[in-house]
């Protein structure tokens, strides 16, 4: 799977009301958005993996997985609603 289906994949499952808009998105800028949501993701599950992770980072990445989703909730024209 590519980084950038990797993201639209992760990106489907925060964001359910999306789902069919996601699996139609096409172009370079929203597979852009998708592959840095992929690679924000892949960063938080592996700081996690430490025993103790460090908390100030798992939240910034957090907080720019949550800033690209509303990204391309606005590219897909949607309500800004998550979840």
């Amino acid at each position: 799977m590519s980084l950038a289906e990797s993201g639209r994949a992760r990106l489907a499952l925060s964001l359910p009301r999306h789902r069919a808009q996601l699996r139609n998105a096409e172009g370079r800028e929203i597979a852009a958005l998708f592959e840095q949501y992929a690679l924000a993701a892949i960063t938080i599950d592996n700081l996690r993996r430490h025993r103790r992770p460090p908390g100030e980072m798992v939240h910034m990445f957090h907080g720019l997985c949550l800033d690209i989703q509303a990204e391309v909730v606005r590219k897909l024209g949607g309500p800004a609603a998550t979840g």
